[in-house]
Parts: C-alpha cells; structure tokens; sequence
C-alpha cells in the first residue's frame, strides 16, 4: 500500500507556523526554493468562497471518500482502498459544492450551494451524470430510509424531496435559514443555521422544536445559542450538532483585569464552540469546546467525539499561555459528555506545535478517522496522508477573515460565511445586532449602525485590532481582505410570483420606504431616525431573509414586526404588508 505524500511539505511547515499577512511574499520567495505551489487553476476569479465545513464523505462501502473543495470549485474522489485520488470534477466557478449523501443504492449526490442544483456523481467513471436544479440555496442532504428519497434542506426556508434519478416528489415550506437535515428515528431534524434551532418534522409537518441548552460560562456572562455549522447522526440516536455560544450578558463584565475587551478562553471568550447531543426524546446536553475557533463539523466514533476546527493559527494570547490549536481533535468520550469546560488534543492530524485548520471530519465503516484539510489540498487518514490534486488556493483576505485573533474569536465566528450570526449584543452604549459582510459590503459604507467608521481600515482598526487582540494589516492588505470580502455574494431569497412581487414593491415605494431604502442595494447609506429609538445607518436590503431579528438593536423578531414597526410601515394595510414582507423575502 502506497501512500501518496504532499509535493510542497518542505513549505508547508513553514506556512503553518507563519502569521497570515507574511504568506504571500513567504510563497514567492519559497516558490524558488522549494517548489512552493502555484495557485490552482479553478480557484474562483472573486478567491475561495466562506468556510462552510462537512464537505467530505466516505460511502458505506467503505471505498470511497467524496471531497467536495468549494475552494477550488471541485469534487475529489479518493478510492481508500488504493489510498489515492482517481478523478477530480471541476465544477463552475460559481457552483460551490458543499454536502454530500448517499442514497440506498450507493449513489453519490453533492450540493451546489450556489449552483441552486444537486449533482449526482458517478465515483467509478469520475463524473457528474446529472444536475437537478432543486432550489435557490441548498444547503443540507441526506435519504430517507423509509422510502430511499433524497431530502434536500434549502436556506430559503423549502424542504425538498427527490428521487435518486432526480424526480422531485415533494416541496415543503417549513422557516427560513435551514442547513442540515438528518433522516433519523422515523423523523427528520433539520437544523437551522444563524439560531441553532433545530425542527423536528413527521411528514410534512414540524412537531417539535430544540435549541441547545448553554453552559454555565462563570464570570457573571451569560451565552446564548447561535450558528449551527454542522448536524450529524448519533451513534446512539437523535442527533450532535456542532455550533457556537456567543455572550448575551453586558460585554466588559466577562472577565478579571487585563483581559481583552472580546477575551478568552473557554471560560470568558466572548464566542466559543460547542458539541449538543439531542436524544430521540428531544433532551439536550452541551459541551463548550475549550480553545476551539470555528468548530464546523463533528462526528462520533468508537464512543468519542471529534470536531474539524477551521480558523486559520492566529497569534496566541501569551499572557494567559492560551494556544490557539486547531485541526481535528478528540473533545470527549462517550461516557463523559455532558456540561463542562474540556477537551484534549488528539494528536491525529497535529504536524508541529499550531497544525493547520480542518474543514471536515469523517469515519470509515472500519472505524479510521479521515480529515479534510484545504490547503495542500489533502485528506488524512489515520495519520496518513492523502495528497489531493489541487494547487494553492491561498487568499490573504480569506485568511484574515477565518483567522483566530489573539482572543482566539475570527471575524467569521460574528460572521459566519460573510453573513451574520443573528446574534443582540450589549455593549456599553446599548444592544446592537450584528450586521452582515455579504453581497458588496463596500457599496454601504460608512459602517457599523451608528454610521462613525468611514472605511475597512477603521473597521480593521477598531474591532480586529483593539477587540480581537489581531494585529493591524498593511494598507494593501487590507485592500486584499476588503476586495476579497466585497466578493461575497449575498444569498438568494425563494421566488415569489410576479403579480406579488409587483404589489409589494409598489407599496413599498408607497410607503416612503425608498427615501432610505433606495437604489440597487436599497440603502441611501445615511443615518435616520425612525422611531426606533434614535438615529442610525439605514441597512441595505438584501438577502433581509436571513438577518432577524431586525433593527439595530434586534427588538422586531420577523419582518412583519420590522415593516410595521418603522417609517412608513404602520400606514399600511394588512394586505400590503403582507405584500411589502413577501418582496423584502425575495430579495
């Protein structure tokens, strides 16, 4: 048995161990000395999209591992047994292939998260044989046991239903957000992303409804649930979710003198990962991950349970000897899970003293643990290494953006996949929800809801640098993380029938709501004060779906609390209200 090694280890260690802003000149200057590699030709124009995590799979014969690369628009197909890859599909830059089922007759299927369609792949001939376009925004996959249908979860908010050979039987409308869904116990779970919510559904009807429990976090703070990056299947029933706690108590009041304003460690940091297992009776128990950034898939094996963590080594807090480790790590067993504060390096995917950050985890029927790690593209099996083909897709924007900071927070721990966490903060000057980074952030600035920071470097400045404990870019870095964060695209909302489009957006501008909300991202980037107690930037528009709560301090729960609560809105009737929330959900 051979086992393909990486052509650019004598770089990689290097670049392990480099803080994000030295990698490009590093790369050029190793580039002659060692073969550092080049940029893979499929990476897309705008760079590697967000980090989304669990995007590997191994089939049930054991044969095959699956790994979608969003970053370089691609799909590796690794025989195990030979421990090598025998295709990789190159899919449209735009496409961006995220998780991947397997139906009841081993048939491979990859969402395309932005390609709006699934792509049945064939692992033998190395080929996509079908697309079926199924939504706006998939998201989620798995099969159906009972009847051997794929379920198809879409952020907008559909439940879809398919045959394996692409026939859609069925659509559901269940609530907007959704991310996972899981075939297990006579039922689905379906998770939903920004609140860590996750429904229950029998049929075509959600019976019940489990967000985690939060662990005692000490030092007075308070957490709160938020961003489910990943849903699987328990060994035992019911289901783990991999999700993040974030601070609902005043911030400032988290932790001893000294500590950063956003500090800490399992205890204090203002957010932390964490593991939830729901048992098929809907109970719940939580676990906070110590020293884990962006925790974003999980996955049970021989009573333990492991996490790929995917922040990018940031710089470590030296005072508190807090390190920032990543990779994929044994967190527990299964006879210890329950609240705490622990977990312990494994040693699995570790090469030097800050391994490189993990996007998946998965087992093999056998039992050996595989990891997916972006950049080299390789997948590690038991220690072993798989090398993927794949060049370089390193971006510093996207490094920045993924990187653990000195309080062990990234920018995508608020921000998760440019958007954001739907999370009410309270600061020393009141509550503020936070706002989302996608779909051409630049075009709205100034930023922040009380409309003082005037630009990306301010931003930078102000939050990375004096919260994070991140240490300032260079100007032309921060031009590579805002036009790489400007690239973001925003995501799209369910399709509405044109008659209803057009009544909505009618009154809409009826109302008066286009004197603040106008042009193609509907914001005159101004301060205003509608009544919602003071003055503040008026908020773009799109993608409005998936930001609630709304307002700036998140008081409206649902867009029709937002229309009807603001401006013009509370003149409306009932019908055009409906109307005027129908077209903001498109949009």
């Amino acid at each position: 048995m051979t086992v393909q090694r990486s052509r650019f280890a004598p770089a990689r260690y290097v670049l392990m161990n480099t803080p994000m802003r030295l990698l490009t000149t590093l790369c050029v200057a190793l580039a002659l000395a060692t073969g550092c590699a080049q940029t893979d030709s499929n990476v897309p124009d705008d760079g590697p999209p967000p980090i989304s995590g669990g995007t590997l799979h191994v089939t049930r014969d054991g044969q095959w591992a699956i790994a979608s690369d969003p970053a370089r628009a691609a799909i590796h197909i690794v025989d195990l047994n030979a421990r090598t890859e025998t295709a990789r599909i190159d899919l449209g830059p735009t496409e961006e292939p995220g998780r991947v089922g397997e139906d009841l007759d081993g048939g491979v299927h990859v969402v395309l998260r932005r390609g709006g369609a699934i792509a049945s792949i064939d692992p033998v001939r190395g080929r996509v044989i079908r697309r079926t376009p199924v939504c706006a925004a998939p998201r989620g996959i798995d099969v159906d046991p009972a009847n051997g249908n794929l379920v198809v979860a879409c952020a907008e908010g559909q439940l879809v239903r398919l045959t394996p050979a692409g026939e859609i039987v069925r659509r559901v409308t269940l609530e907007h957000d959704l991310r996972d869904v899981v075939a297990q116990d006579g039922r689905l779970y379906v998770s939903r992303f920004r609140n860590a919510e996750v429904l229950v559904v029998e049929g075509d009807a959600i019976v019940g409804r489990v967000r985690p429990s939060s662990v005692e976090s000490g030092f007075g703070a308070e957490r709160a649930p938020t961003v489910a990056w990943r849903m699987r299947r328990s060994e035992s029933g019911g289901v783990l979710m991999v999700h993040q706690e974030a601070v609902s108590s005043q911030l400032g009041d988290l932790s001893f003198p000294g500590a950063p304003y956003y500090g800490g460690d399992c205890l204090t940091g203002v957010v932390r990962s964490a593991v939830t297992r729901i048992t098929p009776d809907l109970g719940t128990t939580t676990l906070a991950l110590e020293t884990t950034s962006l925790a974003v898939d999980v996955v049970e094996q021989g009573g333990s349970t492991y996490v790929a963590a995917a922040s990018e080594p940031g710089v470590a807090l030296d005072d508190w000897g807090f390190i920032q480790r990543n990779g994929v790590r044994r967190i527990l067993s299964s006879s210890s899970f329950s609240a705490g504060c622990r977990d312990t390096d494994d040693g699995f995917a570790s090469s030097g003293p800050r391994p490189r950050s993990a996007t998946a985890v998965e087992r093999t029927p056998s039992g050996q643990l595989i990891a997916q790690y972006r950049d080299p593209a390789e997948l590690v099996i038991d220690g072993e290494t798989i090398s993927l083909n794949g060049g370089s897709v390193l971006d510093f924007g996207h490094a920045l953006f993924h990187e653990g900071a000195g309080t062990g927070v990234a920018c995508a721990s608020c921000h998760p996949e440019g958007g954001d966490d739907g999370h009410v903060w309270m600061f020393d000057i009141g509550q503020r929800k936070t706002q989302t980074t996608a779909g051409g952030i630049l075009a709205t600035a100034p930023f922040h809801w009380e409309g003082n920071v005037p630009d990306v470097s301010h931003v930078l400045d102000g939050t990375f640098v004096g919260r994070m404990q991140g240490t300032m870019p260079r100007p032309d870095e921060v031009d590579a993380f805002s036009s790489w964060m400007n690239s973001i695209p925003a995501v799209p909302g369910p399709t509405i029938e044109a008659d209803v489009a057009a009544r909505g957006r009618a009154a809409f501008e009826g109302a008066g709501c286009v004197s603040c909300h106008a042009g193609e991202l509907r914001t005159n980037n101004e301060s205003a004060n509608v009544g919602t107690g003071g003055t503040f930037q008026v908020p773009a528009l799109y993608e409005v779906l998936y930001h609630a709560p709304y307002l700036h301090d998140g008081s409206a729960e649902t867009l029709e609390d937002a229309v009807a609560g603001h401006g013009g809105g509370e003149a409306l009737s009932t019908t055009q209200r409906a109307d005027v929330v129908a077209y903001l959900r498109s949009l």
